[in-house]
């Protein structure tokens, strides 16, 4: 049996929680936060060990794993900890926060020990969409796109002082709500070989980071795709994802993929957190303790380069950077 603890219990680390109840061969054992509110609320659902400072964690041997659900820029300083301890380690996006801790993270020994959280890629949705694409029926790819209109609040920004901020979050809307849409491309699409990007904060004065995010994006396989993600929205909507075909046009919006007007797919709304992105938490921790399938740092190599590159193009004023 694997023994789990999850770090940080604020808005991810209850879905994570809620995962692990589906997963084999593993234990929902401890949790770490040093916010003792968030380890009371833990403790009205789960019966576990506490901790509330992450390096006496680190020391229990009996933990076998640690789920980073933290703040964005102590990702990297605690997967790095926890490999020097032994961990295995799962850690919610983003993986690191800036090129160089990606690049040094590649490097450190166990790295092959960290899990991603990218669970996007396993909804039956992707899943589908992946073997049209890899088969051939519906033609060559022409072209895709890839929309988020989302709201995030003052109310929001001021709930954590973290957020909002480059040398805590790292970014705005691309960096933490639309990464999973930026992800879709390299991992349905293909290799990115360059691109051009812009970024601007249209409704927010209080935050420093961007709340709109646009890229053009070209694919070693010639295909040239458009993306677009804000958080300036009146409302949440689902995201959607488009990939235009020889042959037709296939959507994936609200957990259904369409091939034209046919639905041709379905994912399961997730139980607890946000309906429109699936189910898949649990999907992926049960490939990485079950079946060692997994993203791995090395795994997703093109998805952060290309992350690491939009903001680069978007700082430049949209200079073309290639990758």
């Amino acid at each position: 049996m694997i023994n789990v603890c999850i770090v940080g219990y604020g808005a991810i680390g209850p879905i994570h929680a809620e995962a692990l109840k589906s997963v084999e061969n593993v234990n929902f054992y401890a949790v770490c936060d040093n916010n003792p509110e968030k380890i009371k609320l833990c403790l009205e659902s789960y019966d576990v060990k506490t901790y509330p400072d992450f390096d006496e964690m680190l020391c229990d041997d009996a933990i076998d794993s640690v789920h980073i659900c933290t703040p964005h820029y102590l990702h990297f300083p605690m997967i790095k900890k926890a490999l020097e301890a032994g961990k295995k380690v799962v850690c919610e996006k983003p993986l690191t926060m800036t090129k160089t801790e990606y690049e040094e993270l590649l490097t450190l020994e166990g790295c092959d020990r960290v899990c991603t959280i990218l669970q996007n890629r396993l909804n039956p949705c992707v899943t589908k969409l992946k073997e049209i694409i890899q088969c051939g029926e519906m033609g060559k790819i022409k072209t895709a796109k890839a929309i988020m209109t989302w709201q995030r609040t003052k109310e929001y920004y001021d709930s954590d002082e973290w957020r909002g901020k480059w040398d805590t979050e790292g970014g705005g809307v691309l960096i933490n709500q639309a990464v999973h849409s930026m992800d879709f491309f390299n991992y349905l699409i293909g290799d990115v070989k360059e691109l051009r990007a812009q970024m601007i904060n249209f409704s927010l004065d209080s935050i420093e980071v961007e709340d709109t995010f646009s890229a053009y994006i070209s694919f070693d396989n010639e295909v040239n795709g458009i993306f677009f993600a804000t958080n300036a929205y009146g409302e949440n909507t689902a995201p959607m994802f488009e990939v235009i075909f020889e042959k037709g046009i296939v959507r994936y919006i609200d957990n259904k993929l369409y091939c034209e007007d046919k639905m041709i797919a379905e994912d399961m709304k997730a139980k607890i957190g946000k309906a429109y992105w699936g189910n898949s938490h649990e999907m992926v921790m049960d490939d990485f303790y079950n079946r060692n399938e997994y993203n791995s740092p090395v795994d997703i190599k093109n998805t952060m380069n290309t992350l690491f590159a939009m903001y680069e193009s978007a700082r430049n004023n949209g200079e073309k950077i290639k990758i």
